[in-house]
């Protein structure tokens, strides 16, 4: 009888975790910078942490400073096994410029942290092929994680152009940015 009570206790209180709010996904930001495409990455520092603890170290940093060189080296590793963009079967060589904590607020779920990742992309040129994508941080991991993908357009307009979760990436996301004058 005790067990059927323990268990029953267990399955009650174990329900509300069930009721708690996911963290948001991962978004990614496409821009035309000049000849090469410019990419934001961010995600929370929660989810990564579950994917990648040797980068627990990105809990304690203060917001809106760049990481340290050798943190920012070891998230630009973990990201390089996990974010290609291909044309036409080419990679193209991506270098991360920038990357940051940076503090945040939901209304569900309160203060929490986003790695925020900046990304150079050279070797698009036209944007008349589409991208393809492979993107599967965090998600290889937390598999409720979602990435949104946007194109942010000259005038600051976003305009969402992919949402895909973890078996959605599995063969890479085409993405076409809109065509030179469409915006």
């Amino acid at each position: 009888m005790r067990s059927n009570l323990l268990a029953l206790a267990v399955f009650i209180c174990g329900t509300g975790a069930v009721l708690a709010h996911a963290l948001p996904g991962s978004v990614l930001l496409l821009r035309q910078q000049g000849s090469a495409l410019q990419l934001t990455v961010q995600f929370p520092v929660d989810d990564l942490i579950i994917a990648a603890p040797e980068l627990s170290a990105l809990e304690g940093l203060p917001s809106g400073q760049p990481l340290p060189q050798e943190l920012a080296a070891a998230l630009a590793r973990y990201l390089g096994r996990h974010l290609a963009v291909t044309k036409e079967t080419s990679p193209l060589d991506l270098t991360m410029t920038d990357a940051r904590v940076q503090s945040t607020y939901h209304d569900h779920l309160g203060d929490f942290a986003l790695v925020v990742s900046q990304w150079q992309m050279t070797g698009a040129g036209d944007r008349s092929t589409p991208l393809i994508l492979t993107y599967d941080a965090v998600m290889h991991e937390v598999r409720n994680h979602r990435a949104a993908v946007h194109w942010i357009e000259q005038n600051g307009e976003s305009r969402q152009i992919s949402e895909f979760g973890y078996f959605g990436a599995a063969n890479g996301i085409p993405l076409q940015p809109p065509a030179v004058g469409s915006e």
